[in-house]
Parts: C-alpha cells; sequence; structure tokens
C-alpha cells in the first residue's frame, strides 16, 4: 500500500475512533450534568491531585487560558478549589478538588470504567493486549511528535 493510501486509512480510521469514543463518553457522562471538559479536568484532578493551572492545561492538552475559564466554573460550582503555595512558591496556584468535586469526579470516573468494560467486552480476550500495545505506540508517537513528553509536574 503507497503511503498516501496508509495516510488517508489511518485518518479514516483514527476519526470514525475518535468520533464513536467521544460520543459514548458525551453520552455517559450528561447522566451527571458535566460537559465532556469538565469531566475531564475533574478526573485529572482525582488522579493526579492538586496541579497548578500551566501543568493541568499540558495534561488536558489545552491552554493556559482555556482551562482558568473552566476553572472559574467550577470553582463557582465549588467543585475546586484554589491553593497558592505557602511553602515555595507564593505566585504558584494549584487546583484541588472539594469534596464535592471528589465525590462527583470518582462517580465520573466508575461510569467511565464501565463503559470501558462494555467495550472490552466486545474485544476477543486474546487480542485485548493488541489494542493496548498498538493504542500506547499511537499516543508515544504523538506525544514525540508533540514533545510532550515532559516529567510530571511535582505537587506540594
Amino acid at each position: 500500500m503507497k503511503s498516501a493510501d496508509l495516510s488517508q486509512k489511518f485518518r479514516e480510521i483514527l476519526g470514525l475512533a475518535y468520533q464513536r469514543v467521544n460520543a459514548l463518553q458525551r453520552d455517559e457522562k450528561r447522566c451527571f450534568g458535566v460537559s465532556l471538559s469538565r469531566c475531564v479536568t475533574l478526573e485529572t484532578l482525582l488522579r493526579e491531585g492538586p496541579l497548578p493551572v500551566r501543568a493541568l492545561a499540558s495534561r488536558l492538552g489545552l491552554d493556559a487560558s482555556t482551562v482558568t475559564r473552566s476553572v472559574d466554573g467550577l470553582v463557582r460550582e465549588g467543585l475546586v478549589r484554589r491553593r497558592r503555595d505557602e511553602r515555595r512558591d507564593r505566585r504558584r496556584v494549584f487546583v484541588a478538588l472539594t469534596d464535592r468535586g471528589r465525590a462527583l469526579a470518582q462517580k465520573l470516573e466508575d461510569c467511565a470504567d464501565a463503559y470501558s468494560d462494555e467495550i472490552l467486552a466486545r474485544i476477543p480476550r486474546d487480542r485485548r493486549e493488541d489494542v493496548f500495545y498498538a493504542l500506547g505506540v499511537l499516543v508515544e508517537a504523538v506525544d514525540d511528535l508533540q514533545g510532550t513528553n515532559e516529567p510530571m509536574e511535582e505537587t506540594p
């Protein structure tokens, strides 16, 4: 197969996968009244703990101003709080989940686990490792292309 044909096939399959997974996530998360971008923000903070806005933006693949606006809304809803790094650098502000935000993020993550289980149940057992490997290679290639293989930033 020619390079152009491979590129086209890759784009088509990747686009379909993205659309299908995105639609499934939107449907699954909608029951909690949370937009997908806010959902990903809450789940990231649940997994990684408090993060500076810039580090959170990097994890989400968004610019800091977009994340700041989203965080503003989450603060107003009582789902996250901002906290200055009083010990090291008072200019650094970390974003952290509130108890209410943590509870919602856990519900969202449980929901994500349930639909992941449903997807995995439809992939033959003997092919699952192949899928994990291929997705890992894809993520590494994208990260390498974007130069985003950065070390994780320390939390307070």
